[in-house]
């Protein structure tokens, strides 16, 4: 099971908007707390003014943006502390779901391996909007493989507000290579028959070039 998609009324050109306003801001070319200019921005995108607002109304259900009454839209900004605690209940919630997966169907074992073998080739490039989505794609497919619904829908909405911070996690080509190496070792145990080995290397993943990104949350004695 994937991400849920952005759904616009307008189909194949309200989608495309919401691609291309998420690109822009991904590539820092709108930036934290930047007010977004729909009028601007329809010239930009070449669309409707109508269909860039559609496209705004539904990337702020993802957390990308918000709107502010008699303001208008604007970008999200978060504080490193906010990220902190998204990524904090990302800890708590991905590994149940990684420790009640069954032995994964030949089907999804070789899309997984396709999306990763993607993600190589396009490691280098300096537009990193295709490695996010083939990286969210990799992996909700394996989440998708447990019976916890409830918990996936939930994991669903916090990867969409992490996404500015997912961005810059995978924003070089060396985080990108270590990306793919990680998920080798996740599709090498599971080919194994190794759910714990490949849940365990899930972990380690996840973990990995957090380090000195976000700030140490405060704990309880």
């Amino acid at each position: 099971m994937g991400a849920k998609p952005v759904i616009v009324k307008d189909g194949i050109a309200g989608a495309r908007a919401v691609d291309q306003l998420k690109r822009l801001i991904h590539a820092g070319e709108l930036a934290p707390g930047e007010q977004i200019r729909q009028e601007q921005l329809a010239e930009r995108l070449a669309v409707s003014r109508p269909l860039v607002r559609e496209a705004l109304r539904a990337l702020s259900t993802q957390g990308l943006v918000e709107h502010r009454p008699h303001q208008g839209f604007f970008v999200t900004k978060r504080a490193p502390i906010e990220l902190a605690q998204i990524m904090l209940m990302l800890d708590l919630l991905e590994p149940p779901l990684m420790r009640t997966m069954d032995a994964l169907p030949a089907d999804v074992m070789s899309r997984l391996t396709e999306l990763n073998e993607r993600m190589a080739e396009i490691a280098d490039d300096w537009d990193n909007t295709e490695t996010l989505r083939l990286n969210r794609e990799f992996h909700f497919l394996l989440f998708g493989q447990s019976p916890y619904r409830l918990v996936l829908e939930e994991v669903e909405r916090l990867w969409g507000l992490a996404e500015p911070f997912l961005s810059q996690k995978l924003s070089s080509p060396d985080a990108r290579h270590q990306a793919v190496a990680e998920h080798e070792r996740i599709i090498a145990a599971l080919a194994a028959g190794d759910l714990i080995t490949a849940a365990d290397a899930h972990d380690v993943h996840r973990l990995s070039g957090r380090r000195g990104m976000l700030p140490h949350l405060p704990t309880t004695n």
